[in-house]
């Protein structure tokens, strides 16, 4: 009898939808669980005998769907789209972004000021990007180095930036910033054949293709490993009694990450209440509404068709004062960032919403020897200054 513990599941991006490549190289994916399949709609036959039974069971339509559960893990590989890290290809997907950007980076004479927030040199930041994360290093004071998100840039000798902390005045010397490459949520539909392996069986293998990411979630607990998932959507399932795969990239060996020694900073409003807000979980939903185009003569999706793209949340916090409660009661806009880095290396995720109503909430005395708890939903919409309702940004 075949063990859980046994399955392997490969993915290789179609260049044509529910069409596997020609001699793929499929890529190894890490998962905790999945409930990848195919779902077959039928309808029972009207026709009246007089005998009272069913004479025939018609199918009428057919579509794989399912999760794929994970435990977040460090980005590998210098540069994104690394074959041995499934998070470079199925959070673009989920995003539908064309591509990351590319990796810029840095280094010379620079100083900080604490008086605008501002990093400056002498035309060095000609590559960076307002709206964009850097990882600053090489200063003297610690609460220079890090990740700022760039607010705007005046010329290619200044960047002001926001974090967690207020910048110190620091005076020129060599230093470095990197920005790393990014997504933003886009208009770019891409599809993957999906491959199970049940490896203690012999020539047993099942091929899901035309999977789209439709939902991706995120869940950062207190005390927890940080987890997360992708719901497909694709066209249908076949059995097969051997690998698709001309050859194979092994999975990612990065740690999985906590919520806890991992989580470098959780921004509200970029950092401005920063000691106002020190949270119990977050959690992320995103949801392209995706849609299946059948048609008569096609056994199921011949396309898929994309929605407007949903970003909702969860926020808990202890509450301290009114100030991120009273962006709720006012109905104010506000942004929400996480930023992670996996302990002992540089390597992390940012997830951006650079603009965010808090849509409920909640400040309420729960029971006897309870801490009060700032219970807040929000919803993510467009940034009309960076044309963008969800930014991720790797770093390694």
């Amino acid at each position: 009898m075949p063990d859980s513990n046994r399955v392997a599941l490969l993915y290789v991006p179609e260049s044509t939808f529910g069409v596997t490549p020609a001699s793929p190289t499929m890529s190894f994916a890490r998962f905790t669980s999945e409930s990848l399949r195919q779902e077959t709609q039928s309808t029972s036959s009207q026709e009246i005998r007089f005998d009272r039974q069913v004479p025939d069971v018609i199918r009428t339509d057919l579509n794989a769907a399912g999760d794929l559960n994970w435990e977040l893990s460090a980005p590998s590989g210098a540069t994104p789209d690394s074959p041995a890290n499934m998070f470079d290809s199925f959070f673009r997907a989920a995003l539908l972004s064309s591509a990351w950007s590319t990796i810029q980076t840095v280094t010379g004479n620079m100083d900080a000021a604490s008086g605008d927030n501002s990093f400056n040199s002498t035309a060095l930041f000609g590559p960076l990007n307002a709206g964009q994360w850097i990882r600053a290093s090489g200063f003297t004071n610690p609460s220079n180095n890090g990740y700022f998100k760039i607010i705007s840039k005046p010329s290619s000798s200044k960047i002001i930036v926001a974090g967690q902390l207020a910048l110190t005045t620091e005076t020129s010397a060599s230093r470095t910033l990197v920005q790393g490459p990014q997504i933003v949520n886009g208009t770019t539909f891409q599809s993957f054949t999906i491959e199970k392996r049940y490896t203690d069986l012999v020539n047993e293998f099942a091929y899901l293709r035309g999977m789209a990411i439709d939902t991706m979630s995120l869940n950062v607990q207190r005390g927890a490993i940080i987890t997360g998932g992708f719901g497909f959507m694709g066209v249908r399932e076949t059995s097969g009694t051997a690998t698709l795969a001309t050859s194979t990239n092994a999975a990612s060996t990065t740690d999985v990450m906590n919520g806890v020694d991992d989580v470098v900073n959780f921004m509200e409003n970029y950092g401005a209440g920063a000691n106002d807000f020190d949270i119990t979980s977050f959690s992320l939903s995103l949801q392209n509404n995706l849609r299946a185009l059948t048609q008569v003569g096609s056994l199921g999706a011949v396309e898929m068709g994309t929605g407007s793209v949903a970003v909702t949340g969860t926020v808990q916090a202890y509450f301290r004062t009114k100030a991120v409660f009273d962006r709720y009661l006012n109905f104010g806009n506000t942004s929400l960032a996480l930023v992670t880095q996996r302990t002992g290396t540089t390597g992390g995720w940012v997830v951006d919403l650079p603009r965010v109503k808090f849509t409920s909430g909640q400040r309420v005395a729960g029971g006897l020897n309870q801490d009060i708890i700032a219970d807040l939903q929000f919803t993510a919409f467009r940034n009309p200054t960076e044309d963008a309702t969800i930014r991720i940004a790797r770093f390694v």
